[in-house]
């Protein structure tokens, strides 16, 4: 063979080949920005992160806390439910800044994030 020799090729289709469908999507609430999204506000997006460090250095507190209690005999209970609390409080935040283009819904999940962080903050010192 030599390069003037043609090589028989097949055609492979992509998705770009694919005809789109014709039905209109959906909103999608919870989703990285596109490309041609515009940019959230940068006062919405210091105050969601403000927020968000906020009950992160909560969260470091009550586990530094948490691991003085476990070596002082906490009881079995005791760090599974903070981990699953801190889970849920963590999952809210992320959820939150999923949805930073919506107009209430970040501030609705940041205070949702309040509540497992609070339950967190009262097991850690009561217990």
């Amino acid at each position: 063979m030599t390069a003037l020799e043609q090589v028989p090729t097949t055609r492979a289709v992509t998705p770009a080949d694919i005809p789109h469908r014709l039905v209109p999507e959906e909103p999608v609430i919870f989703r990285f920005p596109a490309p041609d999204d515009p940019p959230p506000g940068a006062a919405r997006m210091l105050a969601v992160a403000i927020y968000s460090a906020g009950l992160g250095l909560c969260g470091v507190a009550v586990g530094l806390y948490a691991v003085v209690s476990v070596f002082s005999g906490a009881p079995v209970w005791y760090l599974p439910a903070l981990a699953l609390l801190t889970l849920l409080s963590v999952a809210l935040v992320v959820a939150a800044f999923l949805a930073i283009h919506q107009r209430a819904l970040p501030w609705m999940l940041l205070l949702a994030a309040a509540v497992p962080m609070a339950a967190n903050l009262y097991i850690a010192v009561m217990y």
